[in-house]
Order: C-alpha cells, then sequence, then structure tokens
C-alpha cells in the first residue's frame, strides 16, 4: 500500500473537516456538534461506531480481514476546546466568542479521522482491530477516566497510541521523547485553622495569615531542596483566601496550589513532604492543617519500545531525518496517561511550527498558529505504525 499516495489523495478533505471543527470549537462535554462530524465521517467511511451511552465524543473500530493473532491497537484523539479567545485573523477563525481550538485538538481530530479513512481502505492487510477513541474533555482533565468508565479499554488493546500538536517541531517532522512525557498535575489545598479576633489583640488569638506566609516560604523549600536537579517539579500556589475586614483576625485560611512532577515516585515523596511541613509549621505556631490533595492526571511516560516502532513508522513513510529528539519533557499534562495504567503506549508530537513566529507563540495562546501539513504527517505516522504492529 501506498501510504503517501492516499495521504495526498484525501489530506485536503481532512484540513477542510479541521477548519470546519476549527470554525465551530466546543467546550470540555458540550462537543455534541463535533461529535456528529466524526460520527457522519467514520459511517462515511464504513467504520463502525460503537454504542456506548457517551454524551458527546465517541468509540469506533476497524476490523482487519488478514487471518492473524488478532491484537488490538487503540489511537486516541481528543476533540475540545479551550475558553480562550482567537486573535489570529484567519478566514476560518473561531466563530464563537471566548472558545477556540488554542490547543490543537481540532487537527489531532482530523489527523486520527484521515488516518482511520486510509486503515478502512487497508483493512484486507492488517489482523487484529484498530480502535478509535475520540475522547472528551482532555482540557478538564475527565475525559480519558470517563472514556475508560465506557468501555475504552475493553478489551484491554495491546498497544494504545496519542497525539499533540507541537509548536517547537517543524511542520513536516515529528517529536518523540522516550519515558516521561508530560508532567503529573494535582490540586493542593491547605486550611489554616487559627483563632479569629480582634486585630488589635493578637496574643489573644492564633493568627492564620502570619502562619499561612510562614507556610508558603517553607513549601517552596521543598522542590529546591528535597528534589534531585535530575528531576522535574512545579509547586505553584495561585489562590489564598481569607479574612472579612482590616481590623480582624479570622479563624481560617484556604491556601490552593498546583503541585507537578515528571516522576511517579517523586510525585508521592513531594505529596509527602507537603502534609509533613503544613503540620509542623501550623503545630509550631499553634494552628492546625488539613491538607487535601485532588488527584488530577499521572506522569505521562512512553514506553520506550513503541516509541522506538513510531521513529521506524516515520523514517517509512517520511523518509529519514523526519524525526526531532525531544530534549526535555513538558511540564504541561495530557490525561492520555489514564490510558497507560491499561496498556502500553506512546504519545507523539505532530510538529506545528514554522519559521514564522505567530507558529511558536505557544499552546493555549489565541494568537497561535497551527502548520496544517502536521495533519498529513500525523495519520501518515499512525497508519504506518499500525500496518506494521497489526500485520
Amino acid at each position: 500500500m501506498d501510504i503517501r499516495a492516499l495521504i495526498d489523495r484525501y489530506e485536503g478533505h481532512a484540513v477542510s473537516l479541521r477548519r470546519e471543527l476549527h470554525r465551530h470549537p466546543e467546550l470540555s462535554m458540550e462537543e455534541v456538534g463535533t461529535t456528529a462530524l466524526i460520527r457522519r465521517e467514520l459511517e462515511s467511511y464504513g467504520i463502525e461506531v460503537r454504542e456506548t451511552g457517551l454524551e458527546t465524543g465517541l468509540i469506533a473500530e476497524i476490523r482487519g480481514k488478514k487471518p492473524g493473532a488478532g491484537r488490538i491497537a487503540a489511537v486516541r484523539a481528543d476533540i475540545d476546546a479551550l475558553p480562550v479567545q482567537e486573535d489570529t485573523g484567519l478566514e476560518f477563525a473561531s466563530e464563537r466568542e471566548g472558545v477556540s481550538h488554542a490547543c490543537g485538538h481540532d487537527l489531532h481530530t482530523a489527523a486520527v479521522l484521515l488516518a482511520a479513512r486510509i486503515l478502512k481502505e487497508a483493512e484486507e492487510e492488517f489482523s487484529g482491530t484498530v480502535r478509535l477513541l475520540f475522547q472528551p474533555a482532555e482540557e478538564k482533565g475527565i475525559g480519558a477516566r470517563l472514556m475508560l468508565e465506557h468501555g475504552a479499554m475493553e478489551p484491554r488493546p495491546d498497544v494504545v497510541l496519542g497525539i499533540h500538536t507541537w509548536p517547537d517541531t517543524p511542520g513536516g517532522m515529528i517529536g518523540v521523547r522516550p519515558g516521561s512525557s508530560h508532567a503529573s498535575s494535582d490540586t493542593i489545598v491547605i486550611r489554616v485553622k487559627g483563632k479569629g479576633g480582634h486585630g488589635a489583640h493578637p496574643y489573644r488569638c492564633v493568627d492564620p495569615i502570619v502562619v499561612s506566609a510562614y507556610l508558603l516560604t517553607q513549601l517552596q523549600t521543598i522542590v529546591s531542596r528535597e528534589l534531585p536537579m535530575t528531576e522535574g517539579g512545579v509547586l505553584t500556589f495561585g489562590m489564598i483566601r481569607g479574612g472579612t475586614a482590616p481590623n480582624v483576625i479570622p479563624g481560617e485560611v484556604e491556601i490552593q496550589g498546583s503541585l507537578r512532577a515528571l516522576d511517579a515516585q517523586w510525585r508521592e515523596k513531594m505529596i509527602a513532604s507537603i502534609r509533613r511541613i503544613a503540620q509542623s509549621c501550623c503545630e509550631a505556631m499553634r494552628a492546625e492543617a488539613e491538607v487535601t490533595v485532588k488527584e488530577g492526571m499521572p506522569v505521562l511516560c512512553n514506553v520506550s519500545q513503541v516509541i522506538e516502532g513510531i521513529r521506524q513508522a516515520a523514517d517509512k513513510v517520511l523518509g529519514e531525518g523526519h524525526v526531532q529528539d525531544l530534549p526535555t519533557a513538558s511540564p504541561g499534562s495530557d490525561d492520555f496517561a489514564c490510558y497507560l495504567d491499561y496498556a502500553p503506549g506512546a504519545l507523539f508530537r505532530m510538529g506545528t511550527g514554522s519559521e514564522d513566529p505567530a507558529y511558536h507563540i505557544g499552546l493555549h495562546n489565541g494568537r497561535n498558529l497551527f502548520d496544517e501539513q502536521g495533519i498529513g504527517v500525523g495519520a501518515a505516522v499512525i497508519v504506518q505504525y499500525l500496518l506494521d504492529f497489526l500485520h
């Protein structure tokens, strides 16, 4: 099969789909129109859509007709947009005020639809099953778990792939990184409980504002003094609430922050350190601490063997020299990591950068542009990898 010829034949339609999605972005758990478009396209290709009960997003399967072992390979595309105002000036810019595809999920969707179309035509050339996961609500961090609850990994696949746009990788290339690829993300909530009273009589009170100020500085020693230089971690506190009047010492202060890590063990150690320091600091100053950790996304750790397979697939279908080795992991998070608890897999980057600085502004920014050749490149690598894996 000439994958590149099929990409060239269908890429224009895939780009038009991307632009349609781009004009009509939908926020997490509101992707009704997006889901309808995906269903329409898949059914026009003759691809079976599973009825799962999902309100938005869907699962579909392509069954190979070649006799063989019958392995299962899954591919995830996230489909939701962001509450970000677009300011690109594109002819196909978002028509929704305050909502846009500033993270490139429209390109992810178009690339996987293009790959699905070609794989359906290639069903005589592979055995087993390709499972397509068009996932809602990645930006809220709940979509992957929702898909899992609706059978995304049942029966469990032998491998799962993900893709993501990447402004720092040139268009026409892909980016890969074995091991830690994206950070975990957890929300930390600390309630500092003191004793309120009149601001003129602090000796009769336990001032949670003063305790909180001291506590915040101590917590920042975790990354700088407890985490090895070779490990990545970020602890940021962005909210502090307490008090109702300038001359009243409140009884309680609430602090909220975000913890990110690139290693699961160090993630747990940092959480333990947050609890220890909060308790000891508050106790030393006659206050009490209540620490709540709202677990978010785990560390996304790519399986080296899968990354090597992606690299080989790219060399085959794109030619050598089209794979960029990413030097660092992303401090951002992606709930694709949740699927990796069920199957080995990897997420690779679709290059969407260009020499034009407008393509390097960054994800989640309403002015960033995306090189659309990433759609065909991403689809080509997906198809080649899956044909190799299921051959």
